[in-house]
């Protein structure tokens, strides 16, 4: 319990009555001892008016209800609903407020309510998650007004909640009600693939303008009298396996979010587009927490991957390649494709030559970096002094030898992917398709 503003600005009254009392006896004003008689009654009044509305300040009879989505999106703005029943006798006045954990924003709170007897109040207020893990809510605040108004308490009501900070899945969501060529256009892809062409048998169907003449069934088009086309799919009940680096250099960031969650996110809807196309998609990560998803397909394995990695984070380890790669030899047997997203330097060459070399035994390998902006934008600024001359010299040397290390592994048979992290899913995606439609996958 503390003091109100209005008690506050009573006993500044009583101050300000006592500076005057205190000038009346030094310069022996003649009503000195009535300017006394007010400054200590206004005293005798004030106190015993807080002891009395301090006595009959109790506990309320309130009821708060929060509703919380049991799931939010990594830098998604969601709404939190918080309803509040009076079941006093007496008007309240209060203020209300609530306690998120450190990695959400919160905007809205506190507000100041008055509540009649037997009413409720619902209220809005907005939360952004700023890092992934468990949110854990504490109860609701309310500070209550005592009848007079001259102290305030803090009383707390409902029941702590939590909530799972996911990657932003809201996109995957979304995508779940489109047809593949619109989820296609909505993330910006560019599939160049001949309509009807694939690997995989599909159906019948008109011959259209277009359609080759491989493509004609011959005895199909003599039973119905017209020309009929087979239309392909793309191999199906396939295997994609992705590696996760959770080394010290996926802690980078360029703007808010970190290298990880770029690489989480992309990890995400490449996985959902995997699934839709009928393969099934599993997860390794290494360097630092290490977590295996075996290979499952179906709409399912997408909230099951969320609830696996909605918690992982970056640590200060160091990435292994050869380590993870081995891991996976023993947990792998059937060939997949493999996709290591990882944030690559020119000294991993000899561990990630030696782990892709391991993995393309068996596997179709893929590697995937995140550029660091960093080095673009110090390649296309002004050189005007000679640390910038220098600086622009010690990024082209390491961007030279980066390219070296990708010539080494294509030379390899290994695919490799080098491009900024918020352009990262739509790089994995346009590789994947371009390897169902070659059928080398």
């Amino acid at each position: 319990m503390k003091p109100s503003r209005l008690l506050l600005q009573l006993l500044l009254v009583w101050l300000l009555l006592g500076v005057l009392a205190a000038l009346a006896t030094i310069l022996e004003w003649p009503r000195a001892f009535e300017i006394k008689l007010v400054f200590w009654s206004w005293l005798a009044l004030s106190v015993i008016l807080a002891l009395l509305d301090a006595y009959s300040l109790r506990r309320p009879r309130l009821v708060a209800t929060r509703t919380l989505e049991p799931h939010l999106a990594l830098g998604v703005r969601q709404q939190v609903e918080i309803r509040l029943e009076n079941h006093e006798p007496r008007k309240l006045v209060l203020w209300l407020t609530d306690f998120p954990p450190a990695q959400l924003q919160l905007e809205g709170l506190p507000v100041r309510l008055e509540l009649e007897p037997e009413a409720y109040a619902r209220l809005r207020y907005s939360i952004t998650p700023l890092r992934r893990g468990l949110a854990e809510f504490d109860r609701v605040c309310c500070r209550v007004l005592s009848g007079w108004r001259l102290w305030e308490k803090n009383y707390y009501y409902g029941e702590a909640q939590q909530s799972k900070i996911y990657p932003n899945y809201k996109p995957l969501f979304r995508s779940s009600f489109v047809g593949s060529d619109q989820l296609y256009t909505d993330l910006g892809l560019q599939l160049r693939q001949r309509r009807g062409e694939g690997t995989d048998f599909h159906q019948l169907r008109d011959f259209r303008i277009g359609d080759s003449l491989r493509q004609v069934d011959w005895r199909a088009t003599a039973r119905f009298q017209k020309p009929i086309s087979r239309e392909y799919q793309e191999e199906r009940d396939q295997q994609v396996v992705f590696l996760l680096d959770c080394g010290r250099r996926m802690r980078a960031r360029d703007g808010e979010i970190s290298h990880f969650d770029h690489a989480l996110n992309a990890l995400l809807i490449s996985a959902f587009v995997a699934l839709r196309q009928g393969d099934s998609v599993g997860l390794l990560s290494f360097a630092g927490q290490s977590r295996w998803v075996a290979p499952i397909k179906g709409r399912f394995q997408i909230s099951h991957l969320l609830d696996r990695i909605y918690d992982l984070d970056s640590s200060p380890a160091t990435s292994d390649y050869l380590d993870v790669a081995q891991q996976l030899m023993t947990r792998q047997s059937r060939r997949s494709l493999v996709i290591l997203i990882s944030s690559l330097e020119p000294e991993d060459r000899d561990d990630l030559a030696s782990a892709a070399r391991l993995l393309s035994r068996h596997h179709l390998v893929m590697v995937a970096s995140m550029r660091q902006q960093v080095l673009t934008d110090t390649l296309a600024g002004e050189v005007a002094t000679i640390d910038d001359a220098l600086r622009y010299c010690g990024v082209s040397r390491h961007l030279q030898e980066q390219a070296a290390m990708y010539a080494q592994l294509r030379s390899n048979n290994i695919i490799v992917a080098d491009t900024p992290p918020a352009y990262m899913h739509s790089t994995l995606i346009n590789e994947y398709m371009a390897l169902k439609r070659s059928g080398i996958f």
